[in-house]
């Protein structure tokens, strides 16, 4: 036994009425509403400071300010050594001997060779350089032909589109 949903009808259930009983409540003199208070920030305790029994005795000492001077420098202390030169220094050239003279250099040899340049001589030519020139593509032929008819599609036109039936419950 199958049934569809054609054998059913949506049936809208009834509902009871809401019954209202009376009551004695009757607002009476002036609504009072809560008046909006605007939140400030909260206001801070003073610090509470104890007094203290330290008070300063005798006269206040102040550091008077000194001018900066560079630094002193130590002196220097060469200590004595125990090395001595023995015997007589005998210098026998004076520095005034000698003078600071700039070398000669030698004379460059060129030795003679058999190579003579023989003939033309030639020289390369500048050649502008211009774009290149682009193959032209191969194409190759194919056996593809279309056979028989071709078939197009036809154009349709366009209608409203139909509506389903409007279903009241």
């Amino acid at each position: 036994d199958h049934r569809s949903r054609d054998d059913y009808r949506v049936v809208q259930g009834e509902r009871c009425k809401i019954t209202r009983h009376p009551d004695n409540l009757k607002p009476e003199g002036e609504f009072e509403k809560r008046t909006p208070t605007k939140v400030l920030p909260g206001e801070r305790r003073t610090p509470i400071r104890h007094e203290d029994n330290l008070r300063p005795e005798g006269d206040f000492e102040r550091r008077t300010p000194e001018k900066i001077r560079p630094g002193e420098r130590a002196a220097v202390v060469k200590h004595e050594d125990n090395l001595r030169v023995e015997g007589e220094f005998i210098d026998h050239r004076s520095r005034d001997d000698y003078r600071v003279v700039q070398g000669e250099r030698c004379k460059i040899t060129r030795h003679p060779d058999n190579l003579k340049p023989e003939g033309e001589f030639e020289k390369r030519t500048p050649t502008k350089v211009l774009p290149g020139e682009r193959r032209t593509p191969i194409r190759h032929e194919d056996n593809l032909r279309p056979e028989g008819d071709f078939e197009r599609r036809t154009p349709e036109k366009i209608r409203p589109g139909e509506r389903a039936a409007v279903v009241k419950h």
